[in-house]
């Protein structure tokens, strides 16, 4: 717990100007996880979703302007904004808005053949595409953390 506030306290939008692309995924992603996972578990969590959902809101913002047609940027937020469209609220201002428009960078990332695009829309089970996702996935995120793990779930 202390991990997570100390990690949530050191991020704000100076430190994420100097991020890389990946560096953006991971806490967008470890954010998001955290609201939609963890969040309404811990009363002790409670008033750090507030920031949390902050950072991964300006994190997109961000990734946005710097990474527009990448398929890891449109299949990671699109992902994260299709499932749970109401943490996106305060860019799109409407549930159904941001719902689609995950589901639009998700079928852009399909079109430009992202692995873990073809895996997460039409579960391919071949094996190529299987290990250039996982691949993908340990690019993005740390090999051996929950988010990590949390993927790896939905593709097997």
């Amino acid at each position: 717990m202390e991990k997570l506030i100390g990690f949530f306290d050191a991020i704000n939008e100076d430190y994420l100007k100097t991020v890389g692309k990946y560096g953006f995924f991971r806490i967008s992603f470890y954010t998001w996880y955290v609201i939609v996972e963890w969040g309404r578990l811990s009363s002790k969590l409670e008033k750090y979703l507030d920031q949390a959902e902050n950072i991964l809101i300006d994190a997109f913002k961000i990734a946005t302007e710097k990474y527009l047609n990448d398929g890891d940027y449109l299949w990671l937020y699109g992902y994260l904004i299709s499932v749970f469209p109401e943490h996106f609220l305060s860019v799109y201002s409407d549930y159904l808005k941001a719902e689609n428009t995950g589901k639009q960078m998700l079928s852009v990332a399909l079109r430009m053949q992202y692995p873990l695009a073809i895996i997460f829309n039409k579960k391919f089970l071949e094996k190529d595409v299987l290990e250039n996702g996982k691949k993908d996935l340990e690019n993005m995120l740390d090999k051996s953390t929950e988010a990590y793990d949390y993927f790896i779930r939905r593709i097997q």
